[in-house]
């Protein structure tokens, strides 16, 4: 009898217990970001019908499943219409983060625009749609060989405007 008992206990307990939910729980321990593909010294030339347009220089270069990243990068852009008054403009940065349409520049960035534009900072963000560099760090470099200082860049590539915070801009009366 006591032997009948038991087993029904046991028997209720298994149902029961087989009814309770269980819950994976992931910790972000757990989750690991495992690159997909490493390139050491990539090269990476872009070109259109008449010529080479875009030249991108790396140390190394990771792809991963939600980004990519380029390290001690190098851009140089060829500019293929001649009626918006430039020739090259070129990015070089220690760490390039790409998110989709978004460009994070990190470490010893610097930006040029033919030899009018000269700008040094540690931080730049750059939509690629929407052709607009920004970043909230400070930043120095030169304008059309005068000495420009800020935070707060916003430079918008379309129409070639420059805004800032906490400018000083050294204009040289000679030229």
């Amino acid at each position: 009898m006591g032997v009948n008992i038991f087993v029904n206990a046991l028997l209720v307990l298994a149902v029961g217990i087989y009814f309770i939910p269980v819950e994976n729980k992931k910790t972000k321990e757990n989750i690991k970001d495992i690159p997909l593909v490493v390139f050491e010294k990539p090269k990476m030339f872009t070109l259109s019908q008449e010529t080479l347009t875009r030249v991108v220089i790396a140390n190394k270069a990771i792809k991963y499943k939600n980004r990519d990243e380029m390290f001690n990068a190098n851009i140089v852009i060829k500019n293929e219409k001649p009626q918006r008054g430039f020739f090259v403009e070129k990015v070089k940065a220690d760490l390039i983060i790409s998110h989709g349409d978004i460009l994070t520049f990190k470490d010893n960035v610097n930006y040029q625009k033919d030899s009018f534009i000269n700008l040094n900072t540690s931080k730049l963000y750059y939509n690629t749609k929407e052709k607009i560099a920004y970043n909230d760090v400070l930043y120095d470099g030169n304008y059309y060989k005068n000495t420009v200082k800020g935070t707060d860049l916003y430079l918008n590539l379309m129409n070639n405007s420059l805004k800032s915070k906490n400018v000083h801009f050294e204009i040289d009366m000679k030229n």
